[in-house]
C-alpha cells in the first residue's frame, strides 16, 4: 500500500505524462512545490515499488502496474471533482482542492460519493 505522499507522486507522474507528454523530476518537483533532491528521492521509492521508471536527469514513465494505479488514481480524481463541481468550488480551485484531500481518501469513500453522485445524475 502506497502513503498518501506516494499517490499524489504517482498521479502528478500521470498528470503530466498526459498534459506535458512526458515527466521529470524537476517537474514534479515544481509542479508538487518540493525541492529537486525530495522528488528525487521520491522517485527512487516509486522505482522500487515498480511503478515508475527513469534514470537520473532522465524521464520518467510508468511501469505497467504504475500505469494501472495511477489510472485508478484519476478515476478517483474525477469522481472529487465532479463532487466539487456540485457543491459549486469555484472551478480555477477544484484542482488544487483535489490534489490536497485525494490520497487520504479511502477508496470505499471515493466509490460511495461516485454512487451517491451518479444516482444523482
Amino acid at each position: 500500500m502506497l502513503s498518501a505522499k506516494q499517490e499524489q507522486y504517482l498521479v502528478e507522474i500521470y498528470w503530466n505524462l498526459n498534459e506535458e507528454g512526458s515527466a521529470r523530476v524537476s517537474q514534479l518537483a515544481k509542479s508538487l512545490n518540493v525541492s529537486v533532491p525530495s522528488a528525487s528521492k521520491m522517485s527512487k521509492k516509486l522505482k522500487e515499488e515498480g511503478l515508475i521508471d527513469f534514470q537520473r536527469y532522465g524521464i520518467i514513465t510508468l511501469t505497467e502496474k504504475g500505469e494501472k494505479f495511477a489510472k485508478q488514481l484519476a478515476v478517483n480524481h474525477e469522481v472529487l471533482s465532479r463532487f466539487f463541481q456540485l457543491i459549486e468550488v469555484k472551478e480555477e480551485n477544484i484542482k488544487e482542492e483535489v490534489k490536497k484531500i485525494e490520497p487520504y481518501m479511502s477508496s470505499d469513500v471515493i466509490q460511495k460519493l461516485d454512487a451517491f453522485l451518479t444516482k444523482r445524475d
